[in-house]
């Protein structure tokens, strides 16, 4: 096929001609991870659509997407992975106790990775709190959403992208599978 033929297509399954990035990888040292044994990578979401929410815990913006990722979390249990991005904006968010402390108080089961000098928040060009980054089952950057988005319009998009990706083969649904410790100590 000719790279001017609309049905031609990047490994990620978007045509040639759209912006194609590479997911930067989660799962670097210097970073702390909670409500998980373990750190996670890119490769932990193979085969899901992994959502990054990119928050700090003095953002109360931050806190109204809550209730919208647990919603898409417990609709879509084997096709999503939400991980939270903590990125914090003052010294005092960067005290890991602290982090713990606002993952107990705000009920965050879902893994959080503990991003102290900002090194994701730069590498996925994220310019606010909150900030969501989707990122497709092949580990490709498929677009971003600042700000608070509209709890229904977001599952109605998640639903549509969900299966899409079931329709093309590209989905391998299934339960995270490593133990989740729900109230960092």
């Amino acid at each position: 096929m000719s790279d001017n033929d609309n049905t031609d297509h990047h490994p990620n399954g978007q045509p040639h001609g759209q912006p194609i990035v590479r997911a930067p990888e989660i799962d670097r040292e210097g970073l702390t991870w909670l409500n998980t044994d373990r750190p996670l990578s890119l490769a932990d979401a193979d085969g899901k659509l992994l959502i990054l929410d990119f928050w700090t815990y003095c953002c109360v913006n931050c806190y109204h997407v809550l209730p919208t990722l647990k919603r898409v979390e417990e609709t879509f249990p084997d096709d999503v992975l939400v991980i939270g991005v903590h990125s914090p904006k003052f010294e005092a968010e960067k005290d890991l106790d602290n982090l713990k402390q606002a993952i107990r108080r705000y009920g965050i089961t879902h893994p959080v990775v503990q991003d102290p000098k900002m090194e994701l928040w730069q590498q996925y060009a994220v310019k606010a709190w909150p900030t969501l980054v989707f990122v497709s089952p092949e580990a490709y950057v498929l677009g971003q959403q600042p700000g608070e988005p509209d709890a229904d319009t977001l599952m109605t998009l998640v639903e549509a992208v969900i299966k899409e990706f079931h329709d093309e083969g590209r989905m391998m649904p299934r339960p995270l599978e490593i133990p989740v410790d729900t109230a960092p100590e």
